[in-house]
C-alpha cells in the first residue's frame, strides 16, 4: 500500500471539503444564524488546517496509484470526508450524541437520505443547505470532482474513477481521465442549474428551489420541509422533479453521448430499456393494488405510483404519501425497486439494472449449459462481449450485498425491532435509500435504532455508496502492506 499517496489523497479530500463548508457558512450568515455560521467556519478551519499538511507529503517520481491503493484511498476519503462532515452537526446542538450527528453526515455524503431529524422547518437554514450540499458533493462523487479540478494527480487516476463510479463495467468517455470527470461533473451541473429554475418557475422559493434540486440530481432525498414534496401541494412541482429523478437515475455516460456526442439515442441502450420496462410494469401494478385495495381514485392512485416509483427506484426517495400506508403488494414492489435501483454510472443507488441484468443471464447460461453442455454461451452488452472477470465481479456483488443486508437487519432486530423495520432499513441503507417501511418508513426517523446499529448502518451506506469492494478490502490484513 503506497501510504503517501493515499494520505495525499485524504488530504485533497479535506482541504476541498473545508472549501465547501463556507457556502453554508454564508448561507447561515445571510439569514444571521450566528452560531452556526461560526460552526461553519471552525470545522471549515479543521479540514483545511488539517488536509494542507497531508497533501503537501511528498512523494518520489516513481510513486503511482495501484489498483488496491485507488480502492483504499477512495474508502478512506469517504470514512474521513464523513468524520469531519459530522462536525458542524454535532456542533449545532440539534443532534443528541456524536453518533447522531456521524450518521446524519454519513447519509448526506453517501445520499441516502436516512435522517434523525424531525420538525425540518425549525432547524437553521445553513444546517439544512449544508445536508443537501454533502448529497451534491457525495451523487457524482468527490474524487470524480478532484479529477475534474486536479486531473495532474500522477498515474493510476483511473483507478480513483473506476471505484468511485458506480456500475460493472468500467469506462472512459474520453481518453483523457481528467476531461472525463469535467464531462460527467458539467452534465452533473447543467442537471441541477436546469432543476433550479424549474423549480423556481413553478413557484418554489429560491432557497427551496436549490436545497431540492441538490438533493434530486444527486438522487439523495434530503428536503427542507419534514412533509418533503407533499408539503408543496404542487402538480408542476411533484413532475419537474419526476423529471429529474428519471434523468439522475439514467446512466451518465449514455446522457453525454445522447445530449452532446448525438452518437446514440437512449432507445438504443439495452439497460435503459429494461429500467423503463421495469418503472412500467412496477407503475401499472402498484396503479391497479392501489385502486383495489385503498380508496383512491384511477387518476390518484397512478399519480402516486409514478411518483413513487420513479423516486425509489431512483433511490431519492420523496414522498408524496405515506407509502408505508399502502397495501402490502405495493410495498413489497417498492422495496424490490429500492434494491434493483438504477442504471449503472448514475448518482442513483442499489444494486444497478445492469447487474440485475447479468445476473439473470448468468443464470440463464448456467441452466442451458446444463442442456448443452457442449455449446459455449458468451453474454454481451449492447454488442460487446462481457469479460469472464466483470461476471465473476458481479457475483461476487450481489453475494456481499445480499450478506451484508442479513447481517444489518439482524443487528437491527436485536433493538427489538419487526422484521419489516429492520429488513427494510437495511435495504434502504444498502441501496442509498434512505427509507423503508413501518418504522424506518417515510414517515419516521432512524432515532427509533441504537447508537450501535447507527453506527453499523453507518457502515453500510458507505459500503453501498462505494458498491461494497472498496470496504470489504480493508478486512485483509495483506492489503495493508507495503508495496
Amino acid at each position: 500500500m503506497n501510504h503517501r499517496l493515499i494520505c495525499r489523497v485524504i488530504g485533497i479530500i479535506l482541504s476541498m471539503e473545508g472549501l465547501c463548508m463556507l457556502a453554508p457558512a454564508l448561507v447561515s450568515a445571510l439569514y444571521r444564524e450566528h452560531q452556526m455560521t461560526m460552526a461553519f467556519c471552525f470545522s471549515a478551519g479543521i479540514c483545511v488546517v488539517l488536509g494542507l499538511p497531508l497533501f503537501r507529503v511528498k512523494t518520489a517520481e516513481h510513486d503511482k496509484l495501484q489498483a488496491r491503493d485507488g480502492l483504499l484511498a477512495v474508502s478512506f476519503s469517504w470514512i474521513v470526508m464523513s468524520v469531519f462532515g459530522a462536525f458542524p452537526y454535532w456542533m449545532s446542538g440539534c443532534f443528541a450524541s456524536p453518533v447522531d450527528a456521524l450518521f446524519e453526515s454519513c447519509s448526506g455524503f453517501t445520499t441516502t437520505g436516512a435522517t434523525l431529524l424531525a420538525a425540518l422547518e425549525t432547524l437553521p437554514k445553513g444546517l439544512l443547505f449544508w445536508r443537501s450540499l454533502t448529497q451534491w458533493i457525495g451523487g457524482m462523487g468527490v474524487l470524480v470532482l478532484t479529477l475534474a479540478l486536479l486531473p495532474k494527480m500522477g498515474t493510476g487516476s483511473i483507478y480513483l474513477l473506476r471505484a468511485e463510479s458506480p456500475g460493472p463495467i468500467k469506462t472512459k468517455l474520453v481518453p483523457k481521465i481528467g476531461q472525463s470527470a469535467k464531462i460527467l461533473y458539467s452534465i452533473y451541473l447543467l442537471l441541477t442549474a436546469a432543476e433550479i429554475l424549474c423549480l423556481r418557475i413553478a413557484g418554489m422559493p429560491w432557497y427551496d428551489s436549490i436545497v431540492h434540486a441538490m438533493s434530486t440530481v444527486a438522487t439523495g432525498g434530503f428536503s427542507s420541509r419534514t412533509a418533503s414534496l407533499g408539503a408543496y401541494e404542487s402538480l408542476a412541482v411533484n413532475v419537474i422533479v419526476v423529471v429529474f429523478m428519471l434523468l439522475s437515475s439514467l446512466n451518465f455516460a449514455m446522457l453525454y453521448f445522447v445530449l452532446v456526442k448525438h452518437t446514440m439515442r437512449l432507445r438504443d441502450n439495452r439497460e435503459i430499456q429494461i429500467y423503463f420496462a421495469i418503472l412500467a410494469g412496477a407503475v401499472a401494478l402498484i396503479t391497479a393494488d392501489l385502486m383495489l385495495h385503498s380508496n383512491l381514485g384511477g387518476l390518484e392512485s397512478l399519480g402516486h405510483a409514478v411518483f413513487q416509483t420513479v423516486s425509489v427506484s431512483s433511490t431519492t426517495a420523496f414522498v408524496t404519501a405515506d407509502f408505508g400506508q399502502w397495501p402490502a403488494f405495493s410495498q413489497m414492489l417498492l422495496l424490490v425497486l429500492m434494491a434493483i435501483g438504477g442504471c449503472a454510472a448514475s448518482t442513483a443507488g442499489g444494486i444497478k439494472v445492469q447487474r440485475v441484468a447479468l445476473l439473470f443471464r448468468i443464470m440463464y447460461r448456467q441452466v442451458y449449459g446444463l442442456v448443452h453442455p457442449r455449446v459455449v454461451r458468451t453474454i454481451c452488452v449492447d454488442g460487446r462481449r462481457v469479460e469472464e472477470p466483470v461476471l465473476a465481479n458481479v457475483s461476487l456483488y450481489f453475494f456481499a450485498y445480499i450478506m451484508i443486508i442479513i447481517v444489518m437487519a439482524a443487528a437491527a432486530s436485536l433493538d427489538g425491532h419487526t422484521l419489516g423495520t429492520s429488513l427494510s432499513a437495511a435495504i434502504a441503507c444498502v441501496s442509498n435509500t434512505g427509507t423503508g417501511i413501518e418504522l424506518a418508513g417515510p414517515t419516521s426517523t432512524f432515532n427509533v435504532f441504537s447508537a450501535p446499529t447507527k453506527l453499523l448502518l453507518c457502515v453500510g451506506m458507505i459500503a453501498g455508496r462505494l458498491e461494497i469492494v472498496p470496504v470489504l478490502l480493508m478486512f485483509f490484513p495483506s492489503v495493508w502492506a507495503r508495496g
